[in-house]
């Protein structure tokens, strides 16, 4: 099969790769489309701690089975398309013993530590298919919705973790495609107020029509006047609206640092930060630092969370929300390149041009 093939820092090549050659507990799928995350391009430009080249990025998948899977508990036959979970557990720590998989202490992840999904085909392992990481795709779904199924889930399972708190409005700081599916699934779920903080005029745009309440605009520069500023803005939003001083709920949708002082600005008492996207350095303001006052932290009772990947629930659910039209995340999908195009496709994300970029086979 043909494969891109990421060699180190801006080396991937389109290469020949023998498929044959494969494990006794892998299942071998036919890739039919695989998006660009943020991910993908940081490791492509930067390499990553997780990622050991040679391997194959991807991991939001779509494929379609080859040969019929039958376990004790269900069959998928061939030619059934798919949304692959992309968490590889051990099975055997106290995450995976309570479906917690995405926390497993031994975790495996296809894209980072397997071949993923730029490619022809893609081999997974059987337990991906046993703790239920295979998900069939309706008629009504296209190849294209089917594999941003995996980063809608990631969303869900951030949502699920605070949607019992106590909070009446959301900020979200990003304006990508993560922080337009935490809007739809916000608005849809938990129904409250929403203001998207982005730097790219097009994307804040779509924000407005996919339902955003505010949104704002705020620039590169890592300073407290470019903090202090995005705060007045914000005040001046909101004021007399009942999110003025209530409690409120703000993720950090992006890979900047200095998010997470602008999101210790913006937060309410006894309001709830998510920290979503992981960060591509730590540092943040002029001085280098990220600054936690934990004071600040103590007295107004300000809950800070992690949230990572997603479970094989949260896939199921993407789907079902997906699969009932409840959102739809079409807008989202910019461009389609080729396997051959794999560099564009990187390029385009980096760039911010449209939103999702989709490798088809």
């Amino acid at each position: 099969m043909n494969a891109a093939v990421f060699y180190g820092p801006n080396n991937i090549k389109i290469k020949d790769i023998d498929i044959r050659k494969r494990k006794s507990n892998e299942i071998l799928l036919k890739v039919l489309s695989c998006s660009v995350c943020s991910y993908d391009v940081r490791t492509f430009r930067n390499g990553h701690f997780k990622v050991t080249p040679p391997i194959i990025l991807g991991h939001e998948i779509c494929a379609q089975i080859i040969d019929e899977y039958q376990s004790k508990n269900f069959l998928i036959k061939p030619k059934t398309r798919v949304s692959i979970y992309p968490i590889i557990p051990c099975n055997a720590c106290w995450y995976c013993a309570h479906k917690k998989y995405n926390l497993c202490i031994n975790l495996k992840e296809i894209g980072s530590t397997l071949n993923g999904g730029f490619a022809e085909y893609i081999l997974v392992p059987k337990t991906v298919f046993e703790i239920g990481g295979i998900i069939p795709v309706l008629d009504n779904v296209s190849n294209e919705e089917a594999c941003l199924i995996e980063p809608l889930a990631c969303c869900i399972n951030g949502i699920n973790q605070v949607k019992n708190l106590e909070f009446d409005s959301v900020i979200i700081i990003g304006d990508g495609p993560i922080g337009l599916m935490q809007l739809l699934l916000i608005k849809k779920i938990l129904s409250k107020n929403v203001t998207i903080i982005g730097k790219i005029p097009h994307r804040l745009e779509l924000a407005k029509k996919l339902g955003a309440d505010f949104t704002l605009s705020i620039n590169d520069k890592n300073n407290d006047d470019n903090i202090n500023n995005i705060f007045e803005k914000y005040k001046k939003l909101i004021k007399n609206t009942s999110s003025e001083f209530s409690p409120n709920l703000i993720f950090i949708s992006n890979n900047n640092a200095n998010s997470l002082n602008l999101a210790l600005k913006l937060v309410n008492k006894n309001g709830v930060v998510i920290i979503f996207s992981g960060i591509k350095n730590q540092k943040a303001d002029d001085n280098g630092m990220i600054n936690i006052d934990p004071n600040f932290i103590h007295y107004n009772q300000i809950s800070i969370f992690g949230s990572f990947s997603s479970t094989p629930k949260d896939i199921n659910e993407a789907m079902n929300i997906i699969n009932s039209k409840q959102i739809d995340i079409k807008e989202l999908i910019s461009k389609k390149f080729s396997l051959s195009e794999i560099e564009e496709a990187l390029q385009a994300t980096e760039s911010f041009k449209g939103f999702k970029s989709i490798i088809n086979n």
